[in-house]
């Protein structure tokens, strides 16, 4: 049974702080190390457009109609894009931020505030596929493998999980590209979805190229990069001993190598069922 109680209990305890002119979230239960605000929401709708909507066998399922979860969904464009591809199915976003596109929502998507970091106020069994992408960062290395063993525990038998992660992986370097990779390296454990006991585990590697020399994706991606990169700062400098001017001057050298080194970074999907 969801605990309505206890999710308004978690939405009361999220809060947030400004640091360098951007929005954080001030929680010792949110590991969430990028920010939550504007800014931050144009760089998803960017990542978002990258990337096929999901890679698991599930079409026939969701054609028919099944219960979907996205966990941290953000504004919600994988939930809405997934729920108007399948009108049978029925889409749950959650995110531990309200900034979830609510206007001529359709009647198949409901979205809820929720810390995935703190548990899913979710029956035993209640969904047939749960979706995650772009964690990595934003749930600590035990409350991702809680959180992994929450979906485990949320998915009905034979259940479907897709979650994709960037690695922080920089193939082909250029110097500044090279110090951002040391600075802000994240290591995602592909291990974690065996470990909860998971079967039929697919991994799948991308190689996504950042500049003009990849073509379209390339250009997309650099984009994704001029407001990821700045998103990331108050991350590094708070937690390494670059400094905020050093920083600026890394990432505006990294983005002008763009131009003249073929640098590419590493992301990784991982599909399985329970």
């Amino acid at each position: 049974m969801e605990t309505t109680q206890h999710h308004r209990e978690v939405i009361s305890a999220t809060t947030f702080r400004v640091s360098g002119g951007r929005r954080l979230a001030d929680d010792v239960n949110v590991a969430y190390i990028l920010p939550s605000d504007k800014d931050e929401v144009k760089r998803l709708k960017l990542n978002h457009d990258l990337w096929s909507l999901y890679k698991s066998d599930m079409h026939d399922q969701l054609k028919k109609g099944i219960r979907v979860l996205d966990v941290g969904c953000g504004p919600g464009w994988w939930t809405l894009d997934m729920a108007a591809l399948y009108p049978n199915s029925q889409f749950i976003g959650i995110d531990m931020a309200d900034v979830f596109v609510t206007k001529d929502l359709p009647s198949n998507v409901t979205f809820k505030q929720m810390n995935a970091g703190t548990g899913l106020d979710f029956e035993d069994a209640s969904f047939d596929f749960v979706f995650q992408r772009f964690l990595v960062m934003g749930l600590s290395v035990d409350q991702y493998s809680s959180s992994v063993a929450e979906i485990k525990r949320v998915l009905k038998p034979e259940g479907a999980i897709e979650i994709l992660e960037l690695i922080n992986d920089y193939s082909n370097p250029s110097p500044a590209f090279a110090r951002i990779g040391l600075w802000s390296r994240s290591i995602f454990l592909s291990s974690v979805l065996e470990n909860a006991g998971f079967h039929n585990i697919k991994d799948v590697n991308y190689d996504v190229p950042i500049g003009p020399w990849g073509g379209e994706p390339g250009e997309m991606f650099l984009a994704i990069q001029r407001l990821a990169l700045p998103a990331v700062k108050v991350m590094v400098t708070e937690l390494t001993n670059a400094t905020t001017e050093e920083y600026d001057k890394t990432v505006k050298q990294a983005f002008e190598e763009a131009n003249t080194h073929q640098v590419s970074t590493r992301f990784r999907l991982i599909y399985a069922s329970k």
